[in-house]
């Protein structure tokens, strides 16, 4: 639960514990004490004494086509996109590529106790349904979405606004809702989106009020100068998104 409303009731721990899992779902939890006497006979034990036993981990930004260029060298993040992000990305433009990738990242989510992510695609909508399809196989909870770049991107990875609208809305027609999955209108960031593509997100959200959306704000200084000479009209950063209606719940930055 929530710390700032229910204090020290926002959690329980119990030093000797005790979770049941039947068919695959926690069927109880508490005091081995209490519980134990309540098994069959033939339940299978896994002792974990010394250990802590917990909820599974929930990551609410990452992106997935860019596990191979983990530890790339730190440069500053314009030089960083364009060095190593958006060559990255490009190569989720093959099916095959995609669906390897996001097998091997669910597995280390999985592997690290993450079952529950918000993560970004690339611009091409196989790279969301090779992700989705992956999380969809394990039973994970994933929120996620193409990503929608019409401007200042290498081609290999840009789309229009008209076409960003329509992929987006296909894939939400495809998966938001399917079994744990929902879907994540995913403009990247204020300058690699024209004023019309960040309309046609608004849009998107007004059209599918359930879904979510995710982008970047003011990650750090140059970003933020650039974005002051896009959008000169702008009150700051974050009046860009909610100029256009994105600042909303549901929105994720």
């Amino acid at each position: 639960g929530d710390p700032a409303t229910l204090g020290e009731a926002a959690h329980r721990h119990f030093l000797d514990g005790l979770l049941v899992v039947r068919d695959g779902r926690v069927s109880a939890l508490g005091p081995a004490a209490e519980l134990l006497a309540t098994l069959p006979s033939a339940a299978a034990l896994t002792d974990y004494r010394g250990k802590l036993i917990l909820p599974g981990f929930v990551d609410t930004h990452v992106h997935y086509a860019q596990t191979d260029i983990i530890a790339s060298y730190g440069a500053q993040l314009l030089e960083w996109l364009e060095r190593y992000t958006f060559p990255a990305e490009a190569r989720f433009d093959a099916e095959d590529h995609a669906r390897e990738v996001a097998e091997f990242f669910l597995g280390e989510l999985l592997r690290n106790g993450t079952t529950t992510a918000m993560v970004f695609a690339t611009t091409h909508s196989n790279s969301v349904d090779a992700l989705f399809e992956a999380a969809r196989a394990r039973s994970m909870r994933l929120i996620a979405g193409k990503v929608l770049m019409d401007r200042h991107v290498p081609e290999a990875v840009r789309d229009t606004a008209d076409s960003g609208y329509a992929d987006s809305k296909a894939l939400i027609a495809r998966w938001h809702g399917r079994d744990r999955l929902l879907y994540a209108v995913t403009p990247r960031f204020a300058p690699t989106s024209t004023e019309r593509q960040l309309e046609l997100c608004g849009r998107l959200l007004d059209e599918h009020p359930d879904v979510f959306l995710q982008s970047h704000v003011a990650e750090n200084r140059g970003e933020v100068a650039w974005v002051a000479l896009l959008y000169p009209w702008s009150r700051s950063y974050l009046d860009v998104y909610d100029h256009h209606g994105l600042l909303r719940p549901r929105a994720v930055y």
